[in-house]
């Protein structure tokens, strides 16, 4: 197959890592690779040694045209098979791109759990999509919701896991690497910004401080604005609450495995998420994973069977799990053994690429039957 993905993000999320992962793979299955990107791609990076065709366009808002157009030249000048976008303000660009194109299967992914744009240009502009991918079920539900499409159309698969990343790491090498003092910690992850819920994290944490002297904790991850960090926001209360000295920001760490093998619990407090990548990278690290009850996470942990659950944007709830956790040992063992093999079993990268990997052929398959 020829595939183009298109992805005009400019920062690195969940949502990336899975565009170039699965990128890669179909590369290595001995399909060509066509990329359409925006100068200065965060992809570039992840793809080095990755043979593909990098096109580099503006794409700089759902409606711009120009980018649309030298998307239907890529395509019609490659004989791409299947454009697959996977940012929400690239689904327009590839619709209209596609459109004007002689041969195509269009692919969307939906990474995020806020609701497509509900209007009727969207939904006209979108209705020859192939297929839509949505990588939880209430993200589905909400894609079939505001787009109107037949549910044969709208495929549940989630993002996946790389067992090779989470080889076991010597726990006092990766508390030293990250120069861990306290007896346990517990790491917050994810992109710093309000709908993630550290300042849920920060305000339980004050409280957990306030009961027990030997835990540390751990925020991590890249500013969503870094012209106004929100990480200052959250500086500033956890002085209000006198927890600054036991709470630590670390920003981006490259290599995650190795913070994993180095704390004992992850806190995951999202409001709302389509799908938690560092969940089940948590679970797959082996790591006792406390999360809010939500949307895509929902679908990844089996409260008190392989993690624990708590109500969204709840701090007291959050803490007084927490606190449990932290207090039973073999608790937190049996949660991190179970959500390890269940995740593996359940989110593996093979059988999950696999799977997109078929619904693009099965999409050529019925294309060429309509011919015949």
């Amino acid at each position: 197959m020829r595939i183009l993905q298109l992805c005009s993000a400019s920062q690195l999320g969940g949502g990336e890592i899975h565009v170039a992962d699965l990128a890669r793979a179909m590369v290595e299955r001995g399909h060509a690779l066509f990329l359409a990107v925006r100068p200065n791609s965060p992809l570039r990076s992840l793809l080095s040694g990755v043979i593909a065709s990098w096109h580099e366009m503006p794409m700089k808002n759902s409606l711009d045209i120009k980018s649309a157009a030298a998307i239907t030249e890529l395509i019609n000048q490659h004989g791409i098979d299947i454009v697959h976008a996977h940012v929400g303000r690239d689904y327009l660009i590839a619709a209209m791109a596609c459109r004007r194109a002689k041969k195509y299967k269009l692919v969307l992914t939906r990474h995020h759990y806020l609701p497509i744009k509900q209007n009727a240009i969207y939904r006209w502009m979108l209705k020859d999509a192939a297929a839509v991918i949505a990588v939880s079920a209430s993200v589905r539900d909400s894609v079939i919701e505001r787009l109107q499409l037949p549910p044969e159309r709208v495929h549940e698969i989630p993002n996946w896991i790389d067992p090779e990343r989470f080889q076991p790491v010597h726990r006092d090498a990766a508390r030293a690497m990250f120069r861990l003092k306290a007896k346990m910690a517990v790491a917050c992850i994810g992109q710093i910004t309000p709908a993630k819920g550290q300042e849920d994290f920060v305000r339980a944490a004050a409280r957990v401080a306030r009961m027990r002297s030997d835990v540390e904790f751990l925020i991590v991850g890249d500013e969503e604005n870094e012209e106004r960090p929100f990480s200052l926001r959250l500086a500033e209360l956890a002085g209000q609450l006198g927890v600054q000295d036991r709470l630590r920001f670390l920003g981006h760490v490259d290599h995650l495995p190795d913070l994993l093998a180095a704390v004992d619990m992850v806190v995951v407090p999202s409001w709302d998420e389509g799908f938690s990548l560092v969940t089940i990278e948590s679970l797959a690290a082996r790591r006792a994973v406390l999360a809010s009850d939500v949307g895509g996470i929902r679908g990844i942990i089996k409260d008190s069977q392989t993690g624990l659950l708590f109500p969204p944007r709840d701090s007291s709830a959050m803490a007084n799990k927490l606190l449990w956790m932290l207090s039973d040992a073999p608790l937190r063992e049996r949660l991190a053994a179970q959500g390890q093999r269940d995740v593996y079993s359940r989110f593996g990268r093979d059988q999950i690429i696999d799977r997109i990997e078929s619904l693009y052929l099965d999409l050529l398959e019925a294309d060429a039957g309509e011919v015949k």
